[in-house]
């Protein structure tokens, strides 16, 4: 489960919360300590100032340290809670422990879940079983938060890592299409998979993309652009 580290000048704050409270001889210096108890960046976090300290006479009498609160930036739609509940059930009855990191993506919840050696086990044979998890949890997300929440649940980087090889194929299919001037297809790809690489080859120039096929054997197919087409496109 999440675990938040403690020393000497960073402990647990009175709220109740995940934040920490941590003291420096300056604001910068007890932020340093926070954000290595908490393993986290300063984009990662929110900061609340409780005291600013003070340096006192010759740096000695009257001085003061400096107090703050870190706490991890949560979500603000309250996606980290839901899915963190359910990971939480779903490791325990496996009795592994786990770490869990959420950020915002063009306005929607991404969501890593990091295991002690079951990444495999929840990711599945070419991601199936991630691909289950993510539809179970996005259901029970949306009715315990009242409406459809964008989200991307991955499991130890798997969807990151997949998606920039994605990214890396479709460029350098792209760059075969436009020197053979003949098309290129990929392998057969999910759809969310699919969007990754139509993306990508949106900002790719003289190339258009299409999707072939039927049931899971669809696949892209990318076509170099003929000069009118591509005239055609330079002024829309």
């Amino acid at each position: 489960m999440r675990r938040i580290g403690r020393d000497r000048d960073a402990r647990q704050s009175e709220t109740g919360s995940d934040g920490i409270e941590a003291t420096g001889k300056t604001v910068e210096k007890a932020l340093e300590k926070a954000l290595a108890s908490l393993k986290a960046r300063i984009d990662e976090v929110d900061i609340k100032i409780l005291d600013q300290g003070q340096k006192g006479v010759l740096g000695i009498f009257g001085s003061r340290d400096a107090r703050i609160v870190v706490a991890r930036k949560k979500s603000a739609s309250g996606v980290e809670e839901v899915v963190d509940g359910v990971a939480r059930a779903i490791m325990e009855s496996l009795d592994v422990n786990y770490r869990l990191f959420s950020e915002e993506i063009d306005g929607a919840t991404y969501i890593n879940i990091e295991t002690a050696g079951v990444d495999g086990l929840l990711i599945g044979r070419k991601g199936d079983t991630l691909t289950s998890l993510q539809h179970l949890i996005g259901r029970i997300v949306s009715k315990r938060l009242g409406g459809y929440q964008r989200l991307t649940l991955d499991v130890g980087g798997y969807l990151r890592n997949r998606h920039d090889i994605l990214k890396q194929k479709a460029v350098k299919a792209a760059e075969k299409a436009k020197k053979t001037n003949h098309e290129v297809a990929l392998e057969p790809m999910k759809a969310a998979e699919r969007r990754i690489v139509h993306m990508a080859l949106s900002e790719v120039d003289g190339i258009s993309s299409y999707t072939i096929g039927n049931g899971e054997m669809r696949k892209v197919c990318i076509a170099p652009q003929r000069a009118e087409e591509q005239k055609r496109a330079g002024n829309r």
